[in-house]
């Protein structure tokens, strides 16, 4: 690859990183939602992990508009290894109530969940966790009414 493409695709992914963090923001106004620039969590940075290996074993599930140039993408702690362009978000959505009210760490259905949303380059991670375990990852304080 060339510098000028080298150079090209750095800008490329600046602006992707750019237009996530704008989407992250309008998210987390609208939703009432913590911001996290990046999974400094332990549990975060592992769902993240999770994604890559994905990624990059080519076992993740994508949507017919993310193609290998720089853009903004989105994936859920419910739905693993499945990475879709703002347009197809949507598809993230939980498949049934009993899914919806579910923690995304210990899999134990919750009467309140605390969602959140965090980014890491131009990928943006949904998350819904309960009571016990916003705790138990050390997230309550971003949370209102996570702390005992």
């Amino acid at each position: 690859m060339s510098t000028a493409a080298h150079t090209a695709r750095a800008d490329q992914l600046a602006a992707a990183v750019a237009e996530a963090t704008r989407h992250q923001h309008r998210i987390a106004d609208r939703e009432h939602l913590p911001l996290l620039a990046i999974p400094d969590n332990p549990w975060l940075a592992d769902q993240v992990r999770r994604l890559h290996t994905a990624i990059t074993s080519r076992q993740a599930r994508v949507c017919p508009h993310i193609t290998g140039s720089p853009s903004v993408v989105y994936a859920a702690a419910w739905t693993p290894g499945l990475l879709v362009c703002p347009a197809c978000v949507g598809h993230l959505r939980p498949t049934d109530d009993a899914e919806d009210g579910t923690c995304d760490r210990c899999r134990r259905p919750a009467n309140e969940l605390y969602a959140g949303i965090v980014q890491t380059g131009p990928l943006l991670l949904a998350y819904g966790l309960c009571r016990h375990c916003v705790r138990r990852t050390g997230l309550a304080n971003l949370h209102p009414g996570g702390t005992p």
